[in-house]
């Protein structure tokens, strides 16, 4: 089958390399885990080299769904719902040793020898601890646009994030919307940021989002939050040095216009890294580097997946 079902209900002109990247044969997955499942899509030849991508906080897999497709020439690729998220199941609480095990799990069920990691965002911290925790099972590690901080930077971000009002405060359920158009218009990327490719961010959108009783409402569960309230300025402070000493090919992608991986960043990541890691900027594209230039992240990766298994 193909991922065609998506664009049901979707409305906004797209151009056809969209259209042809859902055509591509799609394997649709329910793996048993942790008393739960996990929702998610494999594309690809299961003979061919591994790819296992995660997504970030609040998203889904499908922000993969038209990126994997561009891949799957030459790779066997899947990406899975984290849990609390997407068409995963709900746990009562949620720890990042749970979601790096999460991922061990997926690519065990689908059979994948060493896949390489791609990782967004929150989904990085998942993808790092992933390769910490079990790094006879994973080959390398492509970080997109996810936080990192210098020592100075520690402090004031921890400041900001605490001022959130979805961090300081726990949410205990998610707002029913009476029509599908009401919800959609509430759709919001976060961090906020432009978005030019309007029938991505439909598409994100409309897949965000289930129908219940009265109306519809997010898929993610908002005690995924929870663990966010518990971090502390040592465990964000943690993530670029424990990127840095992780004993595996690796390498970096970020939005050069990004909020969240400024230049400073990229520069002390390189410095950090000893300028053994590529650190690639994609141009004109924000946080969600897969929204705003999707063919350019393609090129990127292919050229990565391609590369940092001779990296050793």
């Amino acid at each position: 089958m193909s991922g065609l079902a998506d664009l049901v209900g979707l409305t906004q002109p797209r151009p056809e390399w969209f259209n042809a990247a859902l055509t591509v044969p799609r394997r649709e997955h329910k793996v048993p885990c942790d008393g739960g499942t996990l929702h998610g899509f494999s594309w690809g030849d299961p003979q061919k080299p591994a790819v296992l991508f995660t997504h970030g906080m609040m998203a889904h897999a499908r922000c993969w769904a038209f990126i994997a497709p561009l891949l799957a020439e030459h790779f066997h690729l899947a990406a899975f719902d984290i849990s609390g998220m997407g068409d995963s199941s709900w746990h009562d609480a949620y720890t990042h040793e749970q979601r790096a095990a999460e991922a061990l799990v997926f690519a065990n069920a689908l059979e994948m020898d060493l896949p390489q990691l791609v990782c967004h965002s929150f989904g990085g911290s998942v993808g790092l601890m992933a390769a910490q925790s079990y790094p006879e099972s994973f080959s390398s590690l492509i970080i997109c646009d996810m936080t990192m901080l210098r020592p100075e930077d520690v402090a004031p971000f921890e400041q900001a994030r605490m001022q959130q009002p979805g961090i300081a405060k726990q949410r205990t359920s998610n707002r029913v919307y009476e029509t599908l158009e009401t919800a959609m218009a509430r759709f919001r990327l976060a961090p906020e940021q432009p978005c030019a490719n309007d029938f991505l961010f439909e598409y994100m959108a409309y897949h965000s989002l289930k129908q219940v009783e009265g109306g519809y409402t997010w898929k993610f569960d908002p005690k995924i939050l929870s663990p966010d309230r518990l971090k502390d300025t040592g465990w964000w402070g943690s993530l670029s040095t424990r990127f840095a000493e992780l004993d595996m090919p690796k390498a970096i992608i970020h939005g050069e216009r990004s909020e969240l991986f400024a230049p400073h960043i990229a520069h002390y990541m390189r410095e950090l890294t000893q300028y053994r890691v590529p650190v690639v900027g994609i141009e004109q594209a924000y946080h969600h580097v897969m929204l705003d230039q999707p063919i350019a992240l393609t090129a990127t990766l292919s050229a990565l997946l391609q590369s940092l298994p001779n990296a050793r």
